[in-house]
This record gives C-alpha cells, structure tokens and sequence, in this order.
C-alpha cells in the first residue's frame, strides 16, 4: 500500500534525497569505471608503408629488369633439352641483347675482338662453363674481349635469377666466381699459359649487383711478381660500364 505525501517540506525533503543518492551513484559508477582510449599505433602505419615500399619495389624491378621469356627461363626452361626451340630462342634474344649494349659497341670500336674460348676437356674450373651453363643462371657463354695492342681485357656475363643470394640480388660467390674466371682467361690471352690462384680472392664490395642484368668484368692491374707469378685486379661494374659494384685481386701461378 503506498502512502500518499502532502506535506510540501517533507515532499521537497525526500525529493533532495533521492537526487542527491541517485548523483552519488553515478558519481561512484563513473569512478570504478576506467574508460582507455586506445592512441593509434605508428607500427601498423610503418607496416603499412613496408609492404608498400615492398610491392613497389618488386614491380619495378620486374618491369626494368625482368621480360617474360626471362620469367619462363627462370621457371621453367631448366628442364627443356638444350636443342628445344624456346631454349634457342631464349638464347638468341640474351645474345642480341648483349650486341646491343652501348659497352660492347664501344671496346669494337677502341680495337678490342671478340675471343671465344674452346673448350677445355681437362679444365678443372668448370663452374662457369658446365656447372653453371643453364637458363636463369648463365644461359649464354661469357663474352671476352681483347685488345692485341694493350693486352687488356674485358668480359661480359648474364647472372640470371638462378643465382640470387637475397632476393634480386647475385650472390657474392658467383661474383668471386666471375672475376677470377676473367683473370684466369686474361693470363691465358696476355701468355698463352693456364694459370691457378695462388693467394686467395680479395673481394671489397662497393654496390649491390641485381641479378637478370649483364656484368661487365675488366682488368685493371697486371703486375709481374716473379717469372711464373703474376698479380692481377680487376672491377666488376653494371651493364653501363660505369658503375663499380666489386673489386677483386689475386696472384697466380702460370702452369
């Protein structure tokens, strides 16, 4: 049963009361409650900027350096027949590629030829001629080139995808690889003598080398050290020929 007020002073009394509990509840529910806003992470906006500097990259790097038959050879040309017309083709473009370059029409014009290197039965450096002669990797045999009245040589390869390290990047061995193969067929061109590394390969690293690009290899010191010994450094550059990536030295022994 409930009691009706008439008092108007008791009426505002109890009115009071009843505002001044229901304030002081929700003056404690406002205390026990612990609302955190949460400050926007700068780690997902630096993820963010990774995996777009990521994509970035990868596109451009396909579109500048990367044809569609360079993908296939990649993939899928390591296991044609050498005698397979997509294999042949492939080989006729990296050729024609290679006469192209503005380098290689330069050392033509400063007197430099074109030397093809026969085949050795009994080499035992067969890396670069055998282990390694296959599409995505260095589908094409080096071009060497001579200069009979300086005795100065220089090479070019095409590294292909096949030999990456990190991503789109050639490994340093296959570089070490290169450049004392170029300084082993120097000796043979400047004394008609096979030769052998005597003291190690000294490598000092100036640029990242991409990969499915031409490298131009080139003699830069001959010093003779004894009647069968010979020192010998040589650079590495990109395609253009005017960008150092490696440099490389060693002494050799002539057989």
């Amino acid at each position: 049963m409930f009691r009706i007020i008439r008092d108007p002073l008791l009426r505002n009394t109890i009115r009071r009361a009843s505002t001044d509990a229901t304030s002081e509840s929700i003056a404690a529910a406002a205390r026990q409650a612990k609302f955190v806003v949460k400050k926007p992470s700068s780690n997902r906006k630096w993820t963010n900027v990774l995996i777009f500097g990521t994509c970035f990259g990868i596109g451009w790097f396909t579109t500048q350096h990367l044809t569609l038959t360079d993908i296939m050879a990649w993939w899928f040309y390591g296991k044609l027949p050498d005698t397979d017309s997509k294999l042949i083709d492939y080989r006729d473009e990296l050729n024609q590629r290679c006469d192209n370059l503005s380098i290689v029409k330069q050392l033509l014009s400063k007197g430099y030829v074109a030397v093809y290197k026969q085949p050795d039965a009994d080499a035992t450096n067969t890396l670069i001629d055998k282990t390694l002669r296959a599409p995505g990797a260095i589908c094409i045999p080096p071009r060497i080139y001579y200069n009979p009245t300086t005795k100065d040589t220089v090479s070019v390869y095409h590294l292909g995808m096949k030999l990456t390290g990190y991503p789109f990047l050639v490994h340093g061995g296959i570089l070490a690889t290169v450049l004392e193969d170029t300084m082993r067929d120097s000796v043979k061109l400047v004394t008609g003598k096979s030769a052998e590394v005597t003291q190690r390969l000294k490598l000092n690293y100036s640029f990242p080398t991409l990969a499915n690009q031409f490298v131009v290899v080139r003699r830069t010191k001959w010093e003779q050290k004894g009647k069968n010994d010979v020192e010998i450094e040589a650079e590495l550059l990109d395609q253009s020929g005017r960008r150092p990536l490696v440099r490389g030295k060693a002494n050799f022994k002539l057989n």
